[in-house]
């Protein structure tokens, strides 16, 4: 990881990784980053991209993001190998209030659950997690690369 990179104007990259962080064992939530979320502005937007790999089994796997307790994703996958996720979270003109892609949805075309939105209080300094849930202690998943970039109009 380390410290915040400038590409263009208003594109940060706050945290990449290419570095394979498997979760076995346990059935629990189990957090595989937090990222530092710097105070945002009431226009700016988070892009979260993900890499998952996983055992391909009937048993469900669960891939959570969450902004400060607030769950942002949360797909789960069964008789899969690899996921990949790119899902923004943008702050609707105020830095209190958010609007993302369907939590439960994977992909990033179209659904037919409604929106998520969310009540986290931007303007301070939040953590971002990304984090998976196992039906069975015996499987494995896999977040193999992520990349969190915050985006400022």
């Amino acid at each position: 990881m380390g410290g915040v990179v400038v590409f263009n104007s208003g594109v940060r990259v706050l945290a990449a990784a290419g570095a394979a962080i498997p979760h076995t064992g346990t059935v629990a939530k189990t957090t595989l980053a937090t990222i530092t979320v710097p105070p945002m502005g009431p226009n700016d937007r988070l892009r979260i991209s993900t890499l998952w790999s996983m055992t391909n089994s009937a048993n469900n796997k669960t891939f959570s993001i969450d902004l400060a307790g607030t769950n942002f994703m949360a797909v789960v996958h069964t008789a899969s190998t690899t996921f990949k996720d790119t899902r923004e979270i943008v702050n609707r003109g105020s830095s209190a209030s958010q609007v993302c892609f369907p939590a439960s949805a994977a992909g990033a075309n179209n659904s037919g659950s409604a929106v998520t939105t969310g009540s986290v209080a931007t303007s301070s300094a939040t953590a971002l997690t990304l984090s998976g849930t196992l039906a069975n202690t015996g499987e494995t998943i896999t977040l193999e690369a992520y990349t969190v970039e915050l985006i400022k109009p």
